[in-house]
C-alpha cells in the first residue's frame, strides 16, 4: 500500500473516530440535560406556576357596594360536558351560580358586572341567565395599558396587582378616544422589483428626523432601523410577487410631528439593505397626503379586521367584536402608547401598527359583561354565568412533571364589592379525569366543598386518565 493510501486511511479512521465520539458526546449531553422530569414551580399555597396561564375565574360584582344585598355563590367545574374527546381534562364547562338576596324593605336596582379573562380572538363569552331566562349584556374590555399587561400574567397574583384598586375596571368603561392629531401619510403602491431575480427583493425608505419632534408608524412594512442617536431611520418591506396575497395592497408610512427630511426610496436584493446590493430597477409610486391619525387608523383597522374574520369563525367573532369596536380598541391602545409611558414606547419602538393590531385582537385581558337587575324587597334572584375554560398548562415535551396536567383556579372576592355570605364548589369529573392537586378539600363522595371566604385563591389541577 502506498504511503498516500496509508495516510488517507489514517485520516479516514481519525475522522470516523472523531465523528463517533462527537455523536456519543451529543447523546450523553442530551441525556444529562433530560435526566428526569423537571420539578414544578409553585406558589405559597401549593398551586403550580404553569407556562401558559389562562387567568382565574372572578366573582360577580357591581358598580357600587350595596350593603342590603347579600350573595351566595356556587361554582361548578364540569369535565363531562362538551369536552374534547382526546383529552377530557383539556377544557372545562364552568357554571358560576349566584343567589342575590335583597334584605331591605325597598326594591333594589343592581348594576351587575361579571369579569372574565379572555381575548377578542378566543371568543369565550359567558352565557348569562337570570332566574333561568337568558340575559342580554353590554360588553366592555380592560385596556392593555399596564406594564403587567405588556407581559403575560403568569399567576392570579398578577391579576391581584392589576386590580389593587378600581382604576383598571373604571378605565374599561370609559369612551374610546378621538384621535384628531394631524399626520402626514406616505402611501406606497404600484410596487415592483423591476424583474429582479434576487431571492428576497426589498424596498427600503431612508430618512432623517428629529426623534424629539416626530414619531413614525408603518403598516405593511417588515422591518427598519431606529437610530435616535444620529437622527436617522429606515423602514422596509419585501416586494411582493403577483402570486402573493398582498401584491396590490397599499403600504402606509405615517408621520406624526415634523415631516421627514432626505426621504429616499431604494430597492435591495434582500432585507439586509446593504450598500452594493441595490436593485435600481425596483420602484414604487409614492403619494403624500395630509389627514388625521384617527382617519388613517380607521382605514388600517378595517383592513386588518376584514382579514381577521376570514381566518376564523366570522359570525362568532363579529357577534362580540364589530369593526367599530375593534377600531375603538386600536385608538385606545394607540392613545396609551402616545402618552409616552416607557413600557409602551419600548414595546412598540419601531411603530409597526401590526404589533398593536395583533395585541388588540389576541391579548388576554379582563372583560366585563354588564346588565341591570331589580330585586324586589325581601326577595332573591338567581344569576348564572356559563362558559368554557381552557385552563393552564405546561407546553408539551418541555420536561416538567405537569405535562398533561391542566390547572383551573378562581378567587373568592378579588375585585368584587358584593356582600358574600357563603361560597361552595362542585366538581363533576366522572371516571376519566383525576384530580392531581387542589386546596378545595373536596368531599370524595359528593365532589363538593364549602369554601372559606378568608381564603382568596382556590385551585384545581387535573389530568385525563384516558390513554
Amino acid at each position: 500500500m502506498s504511503k498516500e493510501k496509508k495516510k488517507n486511511n489514517h485520516v479516514n479512521r481519525t475522522l470516523a473516530i472523531i465523528i463517533i465520539a462527537s455523536f456519543c458526546l451529543l447523546i450523553l449531553a442530551f441525556g444529562m440535560s433530560h435526566p428526569r422530569k423537571r420539578e414544578i414551580p409553585v406558589l405559597e399555597d401549593g398551586s403550580s406556576i404553569f407556562m401558559s396561564y389562562d387567568g382565574p375565574i372572578f366573582p360577580l360584582t357591581s358598580r357600587e357596594a350595596m350593603p342590603s344585598i347579600e350573595a351566595v355563590r356556587e361554582i361548578e367545574f364540569d369535565f363531562d360536558t362538551a369536552l374534547a374527546a382526546y383529552n377530557p381534562a383539556a377544557q372545562c364547562m364552568i357554571r358560576d351560580r349566584y343567589t342575590l338576596i335583597n334584605t331591605s324593605s325597598e326594591d333594589q336596582t343592581i348594576p351587575v358586572i361579571y369579569p372574565y379573562v379572555s381575548s377578542f380572538y378566543e371568543n369565550i363569552m359567558p352565557i348569562f341567565k337570570v332566574n333561568d331566562h337568558t340575559a342580554e349584556t353590554m360588553s366592555y374590555s380592560g385596556m392593555i395599558n399596564s406594564p403587567a399587561n405588556l407581559n403575560e400574567i403568569s399567576s392570579w397574583q398578577g391579576y391581584a396587582e392589576l386590580l389593587a384598586d378600581s382604576a383598571y375596571m373604571e378605565a374599561a368603561f370609559t369612551d374610546y378616544p378621538t384621535l384628531d392629531d394631524s399626520v402626514i401619510v406616505y402611501v406606497l403602491n404600484e410596487i415592483s422589483d423591476g424583474g429582479s431575480d434576487a431571492p428576497a427583493p426589498t424596498m427600503n425608505i431612508e430618512f432623517t428626523m428629529d426623534y424629539d419632534q416626530t414619531m413614525v408608524f408603518t403598516y405593511g412594512f417588515n422591518g427598519g432601523v431606529y437610530d435616535s442617536e444620529h437622527g436617522r431611520g429606515e423602514r422596509s418591506f419585501f416586494i411582493p410577487s403577483k402570486e402573493d396575497y398582498d401584491y396590490n395592497e397599499n403600504r402606509f408610512l405615517i408621520v406624526m410631528g415634523d415631516d421627514l427630511d432626505n426621504f429616499t426610496l431604494q430597492g435591495y436584493q434582500n432585507g439586509g439593505c446593504k450598500a452594493g446590493e441595490e436593485i435600481d430597477e425596483a420602484k414604487a409610486h409614492v403619494d403624500r397626503i395630509e389627514t388625521t391619525l384617527g382617519e388613517i387608523l380607521k382605514i388600517i383597522a378595517n383592513d386588518y379586521y376584514e382579514e381577521a374574520i376570514k381566518d376564523t369563525d366570522a359570525e362568532a367573532l363579529k357577534s362580540h367584536l364589530s369593526a367599530d369596536r375593534f377600531y375603538g380598541e386600536l385608538c385606545r391602545l394607540f392613545s396609551q402608547y402616545n402618552s409616552g409611558e416607557p413600557d409602551m414606547v419600548n414595546h412598540y419602538q419601531l411603530g409597526m401598527l401590526e404589533d398593536m393590531l395583533i395585541d388588540v385582537m389576541h391579548y388576554k385581558r379582563i372583560f366585563y359583561e354588564t346588565f341591570e337587575l331589580v330585586i324586589p324587597s325581601y326577595s332573591s334572584i338567581d344569576v348564572s354565568a356559563e362558559f368554557i375554560k381552557y385552563g393552564n398548562f405546561d407546553y408539551h415535551s418541555m420536561g416538567t412533571k405537569n405535562e398533561g396536567v391542566k390547572g383551573y383556579d378562581f378567587v373568592t372576592q378579588l375585585g368584587s364589592v358584593l356582600n358574600f355570605q357563603k361560597q361552595s364548589v362542585l366538581v363533576n369529573h366522572g371516571q376519566n379525569v383525576e384530580i392531581v392537586r387542589e386546596n378545595l378539600d373536596i368531599d370524595a363522595n359528593q365532589n363538593h366543598a364549602e369554601l372559606d371566604l378568608n381564603v382568596e385563591h382556590y385551585y384545581l389541577e387535573v389530568r385525563s386518565t384516558d390513554k
